[in-house]
């Protein structure tokens, strides 16, 4: 590196951390970035003035919005005509970065996406740092603000500007950590990641939704969301049904959520009525709460069998014993219901009664 640049190095540290009075390069000196509308300060300025100058950027936040993104498409929609390549890491954590946005940046022929999968992990993931490289200088903006229009703009946020050469220490450490984590098993391409975390976000919004909504909120209807082989099982059985298939089997090990998956499906598909099949009543009356959970009160629900016949509810929660009976089968026309789900340790479902016909053990209507 040129002395003359070393030496700007020396005298914008000696500034920062020394002697304010001692006049300096402000291109090199490290600064305090934070968003003050008094002052006319936007985290978000630094950041765009940092993308214009740089020669490729690296950029890992826990999460990221509409909001944070679109005032700096055009920014990178520039660097896009430039070239000027750039990674963003971002996660699963909370499920709360908005897939509108992660597809909004991947469509950038530039830039490459990837999200650090905590679940999978076992760890936390709360990273918020923007890394601009020109030639041989570092330029850092390490802190607080993730990739949200209030923390680009207006929340109280407390980042710091770092400037360093490649050589230097802190600007090697960053570095290195943030290669650790872009390079780890746990982080996924967008073609890994996208479908089911779209899927995700969508099921945990709704279900949020319908917590709210209840005169008195439950929390434990609001922190209920999907597993990752929940949202798995979802996502292949749309792909199932849009195939023209008929028919799904799940089989998962006992306390991972079948039940809770084939609810998630039946409200994520839009099925108005369904039947659910077990072999005990008490197991009937189990799944119904667990479905209540899901729906909250957009579905009316019964049980037929064990002394109740609820024929007419929305769904139904029947024992095998019950409907292999003439007078609660043909209660029902051939057509009546959009989906069909026997549980039988493992889970089946079937799309449309073809007729009415006796049920025994694992056959479906």
């Amino acid at each position: 590196m040129k002395e003359d640049k070393t030496q700007e190095l020396r005298n914008s540290f000696e500034t920062a951390f020394i002697n304010g009075a001692v006049a300096s390069n402000l291109a090199y000196k490290p600064q305090f970035v934070s968003n003050n509308y008094k002052q006319g300060k936007k985290v978000l300025s630094s950041i765009e003035d940092e993308l214009l100058a740089c020669e490729q950027f690296q950029i890992s936040v826990a999460f990221i919005t509409m909001g944070g993104i679109t005032p700096l498409l055009q920014t990178l929609k520039e660097l896009e005509k430039r070239k000027i390549k750039g990674e963003i890491l971002t996660t699963n954590y909370l499920n709360f970065s908005e897939p509108k946005a992660l597809e909004k940046l991947n469509e950038l022929s530039n830039i490459t996406l990837k999200m650090y999968d905590v679940e999978a992990a076992g760890d936390g993931f709360h990273t918020k740092g923007y890394i601009f490289k020109k030639e041989e200088i570092y330029r850092i903006i390490i802190g607080s603000s993730n990739m949200t229009r209030t923390a680009l703009t207006s929340n109280h946020e407390w980042n710091t500007r770092v400037v360093s050469t490649e050589n230097g220490e802190i600007a090697q450490i960053i570095v290195e950590e943030y290669k650790e984590l872009w390079n780890s098993e746990y982080s996924l391409n967008y073609d890994e990641f996208y479908e089911i975390y779209k899927e995700r976000y969508k099921i945990i919004k709704k279900q949020r939704q319908i917590a709210k909504s209840e005169e008195i909120p439950s929390v434990e209807k609001y922190r209920l969301q999907p597993n990752s082989m929940q949202v798995g099982f979802i996502v292949n059985l749309k792909k199932i049904i849009a195939a023209g298939e008929r028919r799904a089997l799940l089989i998962s090990a006992t306390g991972t959520g079948k039940t809770y998956a084939s609810a998630f499906a039946m409200r994520d598909l839009g099925y108005k009525r369904v039947l659910f099949l077990v072999h005990r009543g008490q197991l009937a009356r189990q799944t119904k709460k667990s479905y209540q959970k899901i729906f909250g009160k957009n579905v009316s629900m019964g049980l037929v069998g064990a002394g109740y016949n609820e024929y007419d509810a929305d769904y139904v929660f029947a024992t095998v014993q019950t409907l292999n009976r003439d007078e609660h089968l043909y209660k029902y026309r051939k057509d009546e219901f959009d989906c069909i789900i026997l549980d039988d340790e493992r889970v089946i479902i079937r799309t449309k009664l073809e007729k009415p016909s006796k049920i025994k053990g694992l056959a479906l209507i």
